[in-house]
């Protein structure tokens, strides 16, 4: 009996056209397995993108549900990339199981903001002092115009939150180390999910924060690779504890209403929380 699909070449036996023609059908459904593997990777990505950025965007906020079947209604594709881009994300600490209601938006506590602030410090102090050691010149020259460019955005802090991003993104890549760019850009995305006011909302964390950037600017021109980190870990560190102070203040529900950014601040100036300080 022939196999489906195989044909003999006329000779003695045959069999070397047999051998090939199997090579080649075997070839064929390799192929063909990849491109669908290939294509699901492709769809699972897709799903990974439009969940993350939703997150980071806070369209989806801490504690809400992600429903496997409702995101693939959403995208029109099938639960199994779905599936994929999720369990992704949920290795990335940005969603968590619950026992009832399946993947959340992972919420954070203040003992987790300090385990991830520490995480933090660690990796943007070693990419500053990596960047001292290793920018172009170029590259400290863009870390120069941004810093002179925040000046001109004080008062607008959507703006400079996201030019605070820009600037935190230039000096991990000037560190030119592809393994630690890999895992600052997931602790800064995960820090994002978490983060639904920015403290740039404060008038005087504004102020400090373009201070503390001249500073890492300096150092990383200076080629000071130590002091780059020292200032770097000190950016982290007063971030954190302005986050802290953000998280439990009672006016921070009326900043997400209002979007003031000198709601919290004057607050603050009263002495309810206490100014950002070193």
């Amino acid at each position: 009996m022939r196999a489906a699909g195989i044909a003999r070449d006329p000779g003695k036996d045959g069999s070397a056209a047999l051998c090939c023609r199997l090579v080649n059908v075997g070839t064929e459904i390799f192929l063909m397995k990849k491109t669908i593997a290939d294509s699901q990777a492709l769809l699972g990505d897709i799903a990974y993108d439009a969940v993350r950025d939703a997150i980071l965007a806070n369209d989806i906020k801490p504690g809400d549900r992600v429903s496997e079947y409702k995101v693939a209604e959403w995208l029109g594709i099938s639960r199994t990339p779905v599936r994929e881009g999720l369990r992704r994300l949920e290795n990335e600490g940005l969603l968590t199981p619950h026992p009832r209601r399946g993947l959340v938006v992972a919420s954070i506590d203040d003992a987790a903001m300090q385990q991830l602030y520490a995480v933090r410090e660690l990796l943007e102090g070693a990419a500053a002092a990596s960047a001292a050691e290793h920018a172009t010149e170029a590259e400290i020259a863009t870390l120069r115009h941004l810093v002179q460019a925040e000046k001109e955005i004080m008062d607008e802090p959507g703006r400079m939150n996201e030019h605070n991003r820009v600037f935190h993104e230039a000096i991990y890549r000037a560190a030119h180390n592809k393994f630690l760019l890999k895992f600052l850009l997931i602790t800064s995305d995960t820090l994002s999910a978490y983060r639904n006011v920015s403290t740039l909302v404060i008038e005087e964390r504004r102020k400090q924060v373009l201070d503390e950037h001249a500073e890492i600017c300096e150092a990383i021109s200076r080629r000071d690779a130590e002091g780059a980190r020292a200032v770097m870990v000190r950016h982290v560190r007063n971030a954190l504890k302005v986050r802290v102070q953000l998280q439990h203040s009672e006016l921070l529900n009326e900043i997400r209403q209002r979007g003031g950014p000198g709601l919290l601040s004057k607050h603050i100036k009263r002495g309810g929380e206490g100014g950002p300080r070193g």
